[in-house]
């Protein structure tokens, strides 16, 4: 098993950025961009890493209650994102990732610092994407 988290405050308030993060349709926006993930249905998105030779569905919820969504396909790969209050106008995200199965990310080397790369790259573009407003 694999986990890794990457943490990045928000030149926006807590509301808008989930507003962006909860919106499915909005993913190819900010996700980074080996990492293609579609929405195909409630509560279900269709994920193509190609890099990785990923091709697969997924399940999704969003909880709006709790500023979050979770996402994952069992058994091998889940993943969550945080939207947290913070000072007026600004708010922090913390996306996390677990690879549970015998995927390349869990062995470490490359493809485990390309998953690093992709989740400042991801962060990266949803900050300038609410900053953008």
């Amino acid at each position: 098993m694999a986990e890794f988290e990457a943490e990045r405050g928000m030149p926006a308030d807590a509301d808008t950025v989930f507003a962006v993060v909860s919106d499915l349709d909005r993913l190819p926006e900010w996700l980074p961009g080996p990492v293609d993930v579609q929405p195909t249905g409630e509560g279900e998105v269709h994920a193509d890493v190609e890099k990785r030779g990923v091709d697969s569905e997924g399940t999704v919820q969003v909880r709006p209650e709790q500023l979050r969504v979770e996402w994952g396909h069992a058994p091998d790969y889940a993943g969550w994102l945080q939207v947290e209050h913070a000072a007026p106008g600004r708010s922090s995200v913390v996306l996390h990732l677990s690879f549970l199965g015998h995927q390349p990310e869990t062995h470490g080397g490359k493809a485990a610092g390309e998953v690093r790369q992709w989740l400042d790259d991801g962060l990266t573009r949803l900050e300038r994407l609410v900053a953008e407003g």
